[in-house]
């Protein structure tokens, strides 16, 4: 296997927020305090994410993975603890296994050696989350339980920002048609709640850019019985196997779930 140039690269888009791109494709988030920082997931962990976490802050640092998902999720190779929600735990072991790995290195192009590396890493067990905030020193993070995607989808409030982010309970294309995934009304119930947050601006790991709240409460009021009900026959790439469907909420937003 062939080597190819990969880098993690990153922009503040708010004081102490980082939105950072993994090289194959995925943000993850940094919210950095005066005491501690706090990484939002891990992307696909094809190169050393900690030694780039080195080289942004070397404060304490939390990592928190938003679902199990293995382009959230295999970036935890890297570090010696992270933390989820239990409930997506069996998910995490789904996705993080070496037939999910392969697929990574088929786009990777990772020198022999550092694929051999990187299927053979062991990944320590995410240890189950048992608290509901984070204090960083002038910045904090509130976890909010957001199952939909998956069971144990977490999302995270910023009150000092005014941030909420929120991992894939939304994206330009919110999936959710994978097995694991909640009934589509249990998701528009999730989306319910996150939308009581007194939220300004939000990031999703599948979008670069800052949301507004106006954009995702134009997008919430679309999830409704007459719009699903429209939804028509969408067959996803790599899923055709699945029997899926489509309709966009609002426009800028499309949302695909299980027939």
């Amino acid at each position: 296997m062939t080597g190819m140039h990969l880098t993690y690269t990153s922009r503040e888009v708010l004081p102490g927020v980082r939105h950072i791109l993994d090289p194959l494709g995925v943000h993850l988030t940094l919210l950095t305090g005066t005491r501690g920082a706090l990484l939002l997931d891990c992307g696909y962990g094809a190169l050393d994410l900690k030694a780039y976490m080195d080289g942004l802050t070397d404060l304490p640092l939390t990592v928190l993975l938003s679902h199990g998902h293995h382009d959230h999720a295999l970036g935890a190779m890297r570090f010696p603890e992270t933390w989820m929600l239990e409930e997506d735990l069996p998910v995490f072991h789904q996705y993080t296994g070496v037939d999910q790995r392969r697929r990574v290195l088929e786009r990777a192009g990772l020198y022999e050696a550092e694929a051999e590396g990187y299927l053979a890493a062991r990944i320590p067990p995410p240890r189950a989350l048992r608290t509901d905030l984070f204090d960083l020193g002038g910045l904090s993070a509130r976890v909010i339980p957001a199952p939909g995607h998956t069971p144990g989808s977490l999302a995270l409030y910023v009150p000092e920002r005014r941030l909420l982010l929120l991992g894939d309970s939304w994206n330009p294309q919110t999936w959710l048609f994978f097995p694991e995934a909640l009934p589509v009304r249990d998701y528009a119930r999730t989306f319910k709640r996150l939308m009581t947050l007194p939220f300004e601006q939000a990031l999703a790991p599948h979008h670069p850019d800052l949301l507004s709240r106006e954009f995702l409460q134009r997008y919430h009021e679309g999830l409704t019985e007459e719009g699903f009900a429209s939804a028509k026959p969408y067959p996803v790439a790599g899923y055709e196997q699945l029997p899926t469907r489509a309709f966009a909420p609002c426009p800028g937003a499309l949302l695909v779930f299980r027939a």
